[in-house]
């Protein structure tokens, strides 16, 4: 999606990894020849609709974050891009003082002249309690969302889906069977398509273990399809693990992994990519040994996939239906568990945001596999986007209160 920010519940999957942890920030760029120096900033390219520059020409960005204020009892969640400006998804509480874990679906609109709430309605008791995991806007201007609320004798988390614009959000409530029962596995997000708007998820297979599953609207209602005859559904000797998804134009890609039960347990990265909404599912081969994909950004040209292969940070450029192991990233651990916000694009480059031993590690890596580091905001990183040169973040401190800061990108020629 070119998003799916919101906070992760993960029941048991085929799986090794789980989506639990907050993150901190990594910045993979890739730059015209005349994109030569950084100063505590992202290697940025030039405007597309120009020609690169001249090699002989240096670019340069600087980074301050600064937090930004929300309307009182508002905590962020969630980001998004949307017409003109940017959205975000937040936990509203009737009292500033009560914790953040407690409160109902608000949405805040960043405006030139200060923060703006939007009407959130729910229509279902589980629609009042629930944190966003995905707000996606579409092509046509609209907007839709997935929030979540545990809840029943198991506390299983109950999913809603709410659908609105610019000017609030509604829930549409469904059906218990739509996202719940036995065969249930759970949500990842929404996948914007050109072709339509879809969300991910997961559900009882019927080959083996759980498959990645697509809901299309109809109506008010979301319809769970059958991934049977495609590369989403589990057989007895290859088990379908999704983590994320995104669009790219009217396809979808998702990603996550396989578990091979052929030759003994083999966990590897994995990604599918649609031709038309849900239509024309193809797996795509991605270079590299045991690990997983854990999060998929798309841009106007290609997509960048980021995860693990072999316990060590990964990532792979996903251009038509073929990827590239991207080479020069920094060696480190991910730990078992770890979650990574999507990719953002950056021009020519990508915003990546990473876990690393517990620590905040930014930097820039370039095409030719120059790495510079650069500073990120105060705490973990949960969610990042960026909007028209200037960078949103969604961090958590050590006793989990949760911030919004934003920095401009000035580029100097």
């Amino acid at each position: 999606m070119a998003s799916s920010t919101g906070r992760r519940w993960r029941r048991s999957s085929v799986s090794a990894r789980s989506a639990v942890s907050a993150v901190s920030a990594l910045l993979i760029g890739t730059c015209w020849l005349g994109c030569l120096s950084v100063a505590l900033g992202a290697c940025v390219a030039p405007d597309s609709s120009t020609s690169p520059p001249p090699a002989t020409m240096t670019t340069s960005a600087t980074i301050t974050w600064t937090p930004v204020g929300l309307p009182a009892g508002h905590s962020p969640v969630t980001l998004t891009a949307y017409q003109g400006g940017v959205l975000v998804g937040t936990r509203a509480s009737q009292s500033p003082e009560a914790p953040e874990s407690t409160g109902a679906p608000g949405l805040v609109a960043l405006t030139s002249s200060g923060p703006i709430a939007l009407p959130v309605i729910a229509a279902s008791p589980y629609g009042e309690e629930a944190t966003w995991l995905s707000i996606e806007a579409t092509r046509e201007g609209g907007l839709v969302a997935v929030g979540g609320a545990r809840g029943g004798a198991h506390s299983n988390v109950r999913w809603s889906v709410w659908r609105g614009d610019g000017s609030g959000l509604r829930e549409q409530e469904q059906v218990f069977s739509t996202f719940g029962g036995w065969g249930a596995g759970e949500q990842l997000g929404v996948i914007p398509t050109d072709a339509g708007p879809m969300l991910l998820g997961s559900w009882e297979s019927k080959g083996a273990g759980l498959d990645a599953d697509i809901w299309l609207p109809v109506g008010r209602e979301w319809i769970r399809q059958d991934p049977q005859g495609t590369p989403l559904a589990s057989t007895s000797t290859l088990l379908v693990g999704p983590r994320a998804g995104a669009a790219r134009g009217p396809a979808a890609v998702v990603v996550g992994s396989v578990v091979d039960l052929g030759d003994g347990v083999a966990q590897r990265p994995a990604a599918w990519v649609s031709r038309d909404g849900n239509d024309g599912w193809e797996s795509v081969d991605m270079p590299g040994s045991r690990g997983e994909a854990l999060n998929v950004g798309c841009g106007t040209r290609d997509c960048l996939v980021v995860g693990v292969s072999a316990d060590r940070l990964a990532a792979w450029r996903l251009t038509g239906n073929r990827s590239d192991a991207v080479v020069g990233l920094p060696d480190f651990t991910i730990a078992d568990g770890a979650s990574m916000p999507p990719p953002q694009a950056i021009e020519d480059g990508w915003l990546v945001v990473a876990p690393s031993d517990q620590r905040t590690r930014a930097m820039v890596v370039t095409a030719s596999g120059v790495v510079r580091e650069v500073p990120p905001p105060p705490g973990k990183i949960t969610t990042i986007r960026t909007f028209q040169g200037t960078w949103y973040a969604v961090t958590t401190d050590p006793g989990g209160r949760t911030a919004l800061w934003s920095a401009a990108v000035t580029l100097q020629r």
